[in-house]
């Protein structure tokens, strides 16, 4: 399925950069933020954790990340919860728009 254009690389912005090669924040604050999720980049990172795929395994790297951190902090009485993903995004929509239908996501 063709995405019209909707998906883009965050190169396409053209933003000034550092000397990093990192987009400068005043650059991004150009666009409203949410927009960044539709990048290419971002949504190949999204699919990488869904995924788990090699070479990679990023879920495995998040979750041993997070059992350090609850770890860290499980006996903090000031500590009752932490949400790791905070609004999780969608990956793969661009090749099956099923997945933003209500529990779209939920079921894949």
């Amino acid at each position: 399925m063709q995405n019209n254009g909707a998906c883009r690389t965050i190169g396409s912005y053209n933003y000034e950069t550092d000397a990093n090669g990192w987009p400068l924040i005043s650059e991004c604050n150009k666009v409203p933020f949410f927009k960044y999720y539709t990048t290419a980049e971002s949504l190949q990172i999204w699919e990488a954790l869904y995924t788990n795929s090699a070479p990679f395994n990023l879920r495995d790297k998040f979750v041993a990340y997070w059992d350090v951190v609850a770890q860290k902090f499980a006996k903090n009485r000031w500590v009752m919860g932490f949400d790791p993903i905070n609004e999780p995004f969608p990956s793969g929509f661009m090749d099956d728009y099923s997945i933003l239908q209500p529990g779209g996501m939920d079921q894949k």
